[in-house]
């Protein structure tokens, strides 16, 4: 997650590489230092002999420079380090040790076909540094034995170390491997290797799309959303062995100074869609460009123009708060003379005043959200991808949060928000969308998604006298309301759900004025449909697949969470 960060932050991939590989090699300097120290001390001839001490230099710090790169590929494959770090090292001991012990028994027969094959198993072996590591040290020993056996006859059968049939072929394989695995993976980080199959998409008709998607799929290919700074044509992701996509010909557009909220349930496709714009997966079908860069052969300077908030906190424990605010204000380009300021305001902006100093481990994490927050809004990028971003987060740090959004939206930046809160989407979206199997099931603003899909209206009603009559009151709705629902009932109280009809809400207050002290009512509340009930809605309609794995690796995804509902009641008046 952290690399990703940075990558959106405009990290090159290959200068992340290099730096990742001069940090490790200078990290395994210091023990390969203290292994040659240790021959020195005991003396070991075979090794730290004049004409021996080159060849075990060169054969340590070739090591270092061949099986250094040939981890990272291992990076794109496991995503728990632990369980990277017991295979790899098994791995590593078996082909180091088998493989040279293997060849020197069989260098104790003296069967042809023996020799044959232990010279041809060797051979094929040499792709593998541990082995040639091994196999060099065995040599060498093996030399310097016999040349000490051989000399007290009067013989010199001394080999030169470095010469090809001692390590010299050992020295060469390991450097070539050195290149080809670090060149390796700059391929795989590039996706290279990674080519989607080519699918046909076609746009879904006018029967299988809401009317409200199917608009706005038109304003999308009629160029009305030419200068919005995102603009998304037919996203679609498949993966393999997979029958139904994972996100499936999404058309938006999202001008400036929008929060667009984007909701759905595991597996519902967000996630996928966000993977997909921050470049971390490439796109089966379609296309979509950020401030006129497109996703797929301009992700640089997508980068560039984007922040990004992953909902799962990609920061480094060790490092202040501060720090990490100075980290990606460089990466951002902000020239060195304003990174300080830079990061003074995103932490006055988030509040982190009195954690900037202190290292990000120690954060809870409200505050590991907030500075995640920050991260993303370093160098004002234009468009702001913030996923989850107040989970954990208590309801005032949650408000204040809020609050910041709301000041970046104002600014004219677009926002791009996922949540499973309802409560934020209606504190912060101007548009949202709900998704349900990879697909925009309903768009448009809050209230009218309420209109359009919501149960009506929710009357609570409370009657007086002891004990209440009750019964009246019922006659009086049911009558007066057709379709009308009684939902609870308990003691004084009885609860309505009341259909939508036009001007429904103005004669339900005119009914209930009107008959409110014949009725014996003490008090009555009406309140529209909750968001949290449009959403329950079309979320039934969800098929229960998680989203797939991306580009080979297991990778994190952000429906995971729970679903969490909170209740809200809006234009809500009591009488």
């Amino acid at each position: 997650k952290a690399k990703h960060l940075q990558f959106v932050s405009g990290v090159n991939p290959a200068v992340y590489w290099l730096a990742s590989f001069a940090w490790d090699m200078c990290n395994y300097i210091i023990p390969c230092i203290i292994v040659i120290v240790i021959f020195l001390a005991f003396q070991q001839k075979a090794y730290v002999s004049p004409p021996n001490l080159p060849a075990l230099i060169l054969l340590l710090i070739l090591y270092g420079w061949a099986i250094t790169p040939m981890m990272y590929p291992a990076s794109f494959i496991f995503s728990v380090p632990s369980t990277a770090y017991v295979v790899l090292t098994c791995i590593n001991l078996f082909i180091g040790i088998n493989g040279s012990v293997a060849t020197f028994i069989m260098e104790l027969f003296d069967d042809e076909n023996v020799k044959h094959i232990n010279d041809i198993v060797k051979q094929v072996l040499l792709i593998f540094p541990h082995f040639c590591l091994g196999r060099g040290l065995i040599d060498m020993a093996k030399n310097q034995a016999m040349a000490t056996l051989f000399i007290s006859f009067g013989e010199d059968r001394f080999k030169n170390p470095l010469s090809w049939g001692m390590v010299g072929k050992n020295l060469c394989a390991m450097s070539i491997q050195g290149i080809v695995m670090f060149t390796l993976t700059i391929l795989i980080q590039y996706k290279f290797f990674c080519k989607p199959r080519p699918i046909s998409v076609t746009p879904p008709s006018a029967e299988e799309e809401d009317v409200d998607v199917a608009r706005e799929r038109r304003r999308v290919y009629e160029g009305g959303a030419q200068n919005d700074l995102l603009r998304i044509y037919d996203l679609t992701k498949v993966y393999p062995q997979k029958s139904t996509p994972a996100v499936d010909r999404l058309c938006v557009g999202v001008p400036a100074a929008e929060c667009f909220g984007l909701l759905g349930i595991n597996g519902a496709g967000k996630t996928t869609t966000f993977k997909m714009l921050t470049g971390d997966i490439p796109v089966s079908s379609g296309e979509a460009f950020l401030n006129g860069y497109s996703i797929r052969t301009e992700m640089r300077h997508v980068h560039q123009n984007m922040g990004y908030c992953p909902q799962f906190d990609a920061i480094n424990d060790l490092l202040t708060g501060r720090e990490h605010l100075e980290f990606y204000a460089r990466l951002r380009g902000v020239p060195e003379k304003e990174v300080a300021m830079v990061a003074e305001w995103g932490i006055q902006k988030l509040g982190l005043v009195k954690y900037a100093n202190k290292s990000a481990g120690t954060y809870s994490g409200g505050n590991k959200r907030k500075l995640s927050t920050a991260i993303s809004l370093i160098g004002s990028p234009p468009v702001i991808f913030l996923d989850e971003p107040t989970t954990g987060m208590d309801p005032k740090a949650r408000r204040f949060l809020w609050d910041c959004i709301l000041s970046v939206i104002k600014e004219g930046r677009s926002v791009i928000l996922t949540s499973h809160s309802m409560e934020e989407c209606e504190a912060l979206c101007t548009r949202m969308a709900i998704m349900v199997n990879g697909c925009f099931k309903c768009l448009g603003s809050i209230q009218h998604l309420k209109n359009r899909f919501g149960d009506g209206y929710t009357v609570i009603v409370r009657v007086g006298g002891f004990p209440p009559a009750l019964k009246p009151v019922e006659d009086f709705i049911e009558q007066t309301f057709q379709g009308s629902v009684l939902k609870e009932k308990h003691h004084n109280t009885l609860q309505y759900q009341l259909p939508y009809t036009p001007g429904a809400l103005a004669n339900i207050f005119s009914q209930f004025t009107s008959h409110q002290q014949r009725l014996g009512l003490e008090d009555y509340s009406v309140s529209q449909t909750t968001l949290d009930q449009v959403f329950v809605n079309f979320a039934k309609h969800q098929h229960e697949e998680d989203e797939s794995h991306a580009y080979g690796n297991h990778v994190d995804i952000s429906d995971e969470l729970p679903l969490r509902t909170m209740q809200t009641t809006n234009e809500e008046q009591r009488v």
